[in-house]
């Protein structure tokens, strides 16, 4: 699989994947983080035009990364819908074709800010909801960076669509979706088709590797002298 990045952060090796997803082979399980499934649909439904897509890109994305990586397990890191008007007929048909297209894939959702008003999904999905909080090996899963449990090593979350802007001296880049290692956090970029992004200050002592035209960048704010750069 091109455009891949394999890092290691304290005692978890893990590949970042350039279609926003972390892979950890250990345990044979893809994360991804902020798919806001349905959110186009929500605009529609506040008479606001969008185009459509959005949610079979996303799905699309997370297909290529189940199959290319043989996951046997995926967990969304919080924000899976955007709204309750977003679980229309359209959405709902789509999520069960993924469902019927991975029939053994085991699928956890830890719940996120916009998840938590919507009630049950539909049995047909297969979906389990798990608390945040350790997951395997003292990696701990969440959505949001703040509310990070005491004595984690690594927690894997969502929630803030992080994005640096690059600027050189030839050009002005946009902003680059990225994944941000900050204070014990790996915070993974929104995978969703139809999301926004926040621009983040890593500062020098943070890893943060930006997605860009199918590949994963190690960004060159880090300057260590004699080390790895993809390892921290």
């Amino acid at each position: 699989m091109s455009g891949k990045v394999k890092i290691r952060l304290l005692d978890y090796e893990l590949e970042l994947l350039p279609e926003k997803g972390v892979y950890w082979s250990q345990h044979h399980t893809l994360f991804v983080a902020d798919t806001h499934f349905g959110k186009e649909a929500t605009f529609r439904f506040h008479n606001i035009p969008v185009p459509d897509g959005s949610t079979a890109g996303t799905l699309l994305a997370m297909t290529k990364m189940v199959q290319q990586t043989s996951a046997e397990s995926l967990v969304i890191l919080g924000d899976m819908f955007h709204a309750r008007s977003s679980l229309s007929t359209k959405t709902h048909d789509q999520l069960q074709g993924f469902r019927q297209q991975h029939p053994r894939l085991k699928i956890k959702l830890v719940l996120g800010n916009h998840d938590r008003p919507l009630g049950t999904l539909p049995a047909s999905w297969k979906i389990e909801v798990v608390p945040m909080g350790e997951f395997a090996d003292g990696l701990a899963i969440g959505h949001e960076p703040e509310n990070i449990p005491k004595d984690v090593a690594l927690m894997l979350c969502g929630h803030l669509h992080p994005a640096v802007r690059l600027i050189s001296v030839a050009d002005r880049t946009g902003r680059l979706p990225c994944f941000w290692w900050h204070k014990k956090r790996l915070v993974l970029p929104a995978i969703g088709g139809f999301t926004g992004c926040s621009t983040i200050r890593p500062k020098p002592t943070d890893g943060v590797w930006v997605v860009a035209e199918g590949e994963v960048i190690a960004y060159p704010h880090r300057k260590s002298k004699g080390s790895n750069k993809n390892s921290l």
